[in-house]
């Protein structure tokens, strides 16, 4: 099934992305376009590849199950997003031309479902009822994957479409959701007793995946937007000068001669 789903969306993706076939051949160039197709099919590949044939040794300890929920929501799902899939998703079906109206209000509903979702996955009674394979597992697992895209499409802009967040709401929206990762880490950690009805060590260890590996790619992508905003603040303030200083030059040669 996961295949099956996997294949579709790969499809869906190369078809989105068709290009008008010219007549002269131009010497191919790899370019942005390409490296976001590598990212995308990266992304899909490990999502396909953790929820078929790796599930059944995820399902062997809590430690595992843990590590499999963070590289599907930490790993996969930027890659995914940095393909850039759902401009040519709109394309396909003929909404490529048509204007975004959604508001401000879709980051804050992403931040919201992500983070909601996982903390309800560390729910003792949730993880108790998707831990053997069946229907909610599997619902379970690619809910995750869909609110992991819709939460890192919010940061990570898709071409030609633009965030609705700035660099700095960026860096906010990063920060807050590694915090709770980290706090959820350390509730782990420090239990006294297991939560789960597992080994308290495989509890510590799912806890060490959570703030460390978990957080990791919250960090870079915070690093980056972070580097950006300050990078445009600078921006700014030479634009702001360089007039200015322009005119005062203009204005010396003037005097000199």
């Amino acid at each position: 099934m996961v295949a099956a789903f996997g294949l579709v969306l790969g499809a869906l993706y190369l078809l989105g992305g068709r290009r008008p076939v010219r007549v002269l051949d131009q010497p191919p160039r790899w370019s942005a376009r390409h490296w976001r197709a590598v990212a995308f099919f990266s992304g899909l590949f490990l999502a396909v590849l953790l929820l078929g044939s790796a599930d059944r040794l995820a399902r062997q300890s809590f430690s595992a199950r843990i590590a499999q929920l963070m590289i599907l929501v930490m790993v996969a799902a930027p890659l995914l997003v940095l393909g850039s899939p759902w401009p040519r998703w709109r394309r396909l079906v003929g909404l490529g031309g048509r204007a975004d109206t959604t508001g401000m209000w879709l980051p804050a509903f992403a931040f919201i479902l992500f983070n909601g979702a996982i903390l309800l996955a560390f729910i003792p009674a949730v993880y108790r009822a998707t831990a053997e394979p069946g229907w909610a597992r599997e619902i379970g697992q690619l809910g995750m994957v869909a609110l992991g895209c819709l939460f890192w499409s919010q940061v990570i802009a898709q071409p030609p479409g633009h965030c609705r967040l700035s660099h700095l709401g960026r860096v906010v929206y990063l920060f807050l959701s590694s915090a709770q990762l980290r706090i959820l880490g350390l509730v782990l950690g420090f239990a006294p007793a297991p939560f789960y009805g597992v080994p308290l060590v495989d509890q510590q260890i799912a806890a060490g995946i959570v703030m460390v590996p978990g957080v990791l790619t919250d960090l870079v992508v915070l690093t980056v937007c972070l580097y950006l905003w300050l990078g445009q603040d600078d921006r700014r303030q030479m634009r702001r000068s360089d007039p200015g200083g322009r005119r005062l030059a203009v204005r010396q040669r003037v005097l000199v001669r």
